[in-house]
């Protein structure tokens, strides 16, 4: 019958060597599976009667009854097909908050864009000045826009996507280096994560080595094997081909062991204790490795040949052989790196719990020991047991995503690896999701970010180079929003004195460009290991608004300065107002600017020095002054050097009061969340 013709309610025999085409429920017999599909762990599975049969897992011995429950989409595989093909948003804290500042300023920017004109309006004697009240209403509205601040952050993450592709790294998501390097857990798969998959002989335990190290050679070769075991064995004893044999019994998962008989020679049995019909010693020492998660095997001899496929009734032990799986080269540094970096490390399997604590303990993951199996537990159990334990086996797919779904919602950001079809579930769920380059197709197509080298070390460099964009990002996003504050606080002021919006969209050129254009752009590129701390929004206006304000308060007292003077008012037009304000202003621009990219290094110094010429020889350079709109101001120096030195204060003082401010909240949330 064709697979395809199966329905629910068919009773249908499995063989060794089957694909399984739908979920069934054996009903009689024995089974065992290879479950790697779905898994991820190469381990077989043994089936005994009621349990399930999955489809998309192979029969690999024995021969069972099944009864079909579930075909076609119902299915188990095709449902975890599905879930994989459901859109997701994007998970960025930066999109959402440029998102939320750009909604926030489409508000603000046209009552305060209204009232500007029809103050404009009459302050310069009514409709018949509409179109000078239009121009500095323009102006108003144009520099509450934080121009350029979009771009540069997209310019900014396309470069690190270009850097990343130099490291073998493929970026599916703009947004998940971001991510990523907000992660405080990481979620990590044993096999092709820490394991790279192999295993090797760490210890041969014998009496007589001689005869050991002269068949197992012969054995290998022998058996032509090329399973894990197979290639461990062989790359510790090499390849014979000698001797000739007269019996080979291949290794099955229904008998545990393989056996060959040379002529003249005898026969050689490698299998599991337990199988291995030998006079056994040194059984303590099988056990304790068994604790320790590794496999041991252990190898019989005969001076007799098999009969058929019976082994010989005199076989006695030659030794153990003990098997572990390999740790990649590079796991212990890179999990030490995250550990440094207050990145709190879960390991999640589907093999024995205690296999993967030991092999976790060996590669440096803090707290390994801590272990527990979630086989037949409960949503509630899982939940609670989320925040006990590190390293989770016998965990199916689903329950990897509610782990994930757990950790986030203790206010975690998580980012998860894998490589199976088992993975896709968790994958989806986690806030950057990261696939090796020799994992599955499926595990590859729902990930952010993909390894094509499968190299796990290169997580660190992936890391970093997200800290570096967001920190940067951060940083030059204040600057743009340093002109909207600004413009916001003194449209706000012009509208409560009753007067007209005091720059037009030319007098802005400098800051714009030379302030704030230029230094942000050098700034989105500079180096930067600094860790993430706090949200983007919280940082940004901690370093935005004392700037805003400080610059604000340089126009204000340009405006004290007309109406009052220094002991008398000031003679000074409309013109010179203007200009006085754009000088100030643009003045305080760039000791703001300085503020923002304190403590110097040589990157933030040069972009402060240059920043600071470039607007000296704008303000000096008589077409740049006519540019601009500036006319001569001649004897009103004095006035410009107050309101920078107030601005600077300002600046400061603000900074470091929000800063404290900031970190309080911050640490009483981190309190409340440990608590």
């Amino acid at each position: 019958m064709d697979a395809s013709s199966v329905v629910r309610d068919d009773i249908i025999k499995i063989e060794a060597g089957n694909q399984i085409c739908a979920d069934c429920v054996l009903l009689e017999g024995q089974l065992e599976t290879d479950e790697s599909l779905l898994t991820g762990e190469s381990e077989p599975v043994r089936k005994a009667q009621n349990d399930t049969l999955l489809s998309g897992s192979f029969a690999i011995s024995g021969s069972c009854l099944a009864r079909v429950e579930k075909v076609g989409a119902m299915s188990y595989v095709q449902t975890l097909a599905a879930k994989a093909k459901k859109y997701q948003k994007p998970k960025s804290e930066l999109m959402r908050s440029i998102n939320a500042i750009i909604k926030v300023l489409a508000i603000i920017i046209f009552p305060l864009g209204i009232a500007t004109f029809f103050t404009t309006v009459h302050q310069l004697g009514g409709y018949a000045e509409w179109r000078q009240a239009l121009i500095q209403t323009s102006g108003s509205m144009i520099g509450m826009i934080p121009s350029g601040m979009v771009l540069l952050t997209s310019v900014a993450l396309t470069v690190s996507v270009i850097r990343l592709a130099s490291k073998k790294a493929m970026v599916k998501d703009l947004y998940c280096i971001e991510m990523l390097a907000r992660v405080n857990v990481l979620c990590l798969d044993k096999t092709g994560t820490i394991t790279d998959g192999t295993m090797t002989v760490e210890t041969v335990l014998c009496e007589e080595s001689g005869l050991l190290y002269e068949l197992m050679p012969e054995f290998i070769s022998a058996t032509g094997e090329k399973n894990q075991t197979a290639r461990a064995l062989e790359n510790y004893f090499g390849a014979g081909g000698k001797l000739n044999f007269s019996k080979v019994v291949p290794f099955s998962s229904a008998r545990k062991y393989s056996a060959v008989s040379f002529n003249e020679r005898g026969t050689l049995v490698v299998g599991a204790p337990e199988f291995v019909p030998a006079a056994k010693k040194c059984m303590e020492s099988v056990d304790e490795y068994a604790k320790q998660g590794k496999r041991v095997l252990l190898v019989a001899f005969s001076e007799k040949c098999m009969c058929g496929d019976e082994l010989p009734d005199d076989l006695v032990q030659l030794g153990l052989l003990v098997l572990k799986d390999t740790v990649r080269p590079d796991a212990i540094e890179t999990i030490k790196w995250f550990k440094e970096n207050d990145v709190l490390l879960k390991v999640i399997s589907g093999d024995n719990p205690q296999t993967v604590s030991v092999i976790a303990k060996e590669a440096g993951v803090p707290d390994a020991e801590n272990f527990v199996s979630l086989d037949g537990m409960t949503d509630e159990e899982v939940v609670a047991a989320s925040r006990r334990y590190t390293v989770f086996g016998r965990v199916n797919p689903e329950q990897k995503a509610l782990l994930i779904k757990q950790f986030k919602l203790d206010g975690k950001t998580v980012a998860m690896t894998g490589d199976g079809v088992n993975d896709i579930l968790a994958m989806k769920e986690a806030d950057c999701a990261v696939a090796m380059g020799a994992g599955s197709q499926a595990s590859k197509s729902v990930a952010h970010l993909v390894l094509f080298d499968s190299k796990f070390s290169s997580m660190p460099s992936v890391v970093a180079e997200g800290r570096r964009v967001v920190n940067n990002i951060q940083n030059s996003s204040s600057l743009f929003l340093m002109k909207t504050t600004m413009t916001i606080f003194t449209t706000l002021l012009m509208i409560c004195l009753g007067r007209e919006y005091p720059f037009e969209p030319r007098n802005l050129y400098l800051i714009e460009f030379l302030v704030i254009g230029l230094p942000s752009f050098f700034l989105a590129l500079k180096p930067n290991k600094e860790l993430i701390t706090g949200r983007f929004i919280s940082n940004t206006l901690i370093r935005t608004i004392p700037s805003g304000l400080a610059l604000s308060l340089s126009v204000g007292i340009m405006y004290l300065y007309e109406s009052f003077g220094l002991g008398a008012p000031a003679n000074i037009n409309d013109a010179q107002l203007m200009t006085l304000s754009t000088i100030a202003m643009t003045l305080s621009g760039v000791a703001a600017l300085c503020v923002l990219c304190y403590p110097f290094n040589w990157v933030n110094l040069c972009v402060a020095l240059g920043s600071a010429a470039l607007v000296a020889l704008g303000l000096t350079v008589p077409f740049a002054r006519n540019l601009i709109g500036l006319v001569d101001v001649k004897g009103h120096a004095l006035i410009v050097v107050i309101a920078v030195a107030v601005s600077v204060v300002v600046c400061v003082v603000g900074r470091i009061a929000l800063e404290l401010i900031n970190n309080r909240k911050k640490t009483g949330h981190e309190k409340r969340t440990a608590a």
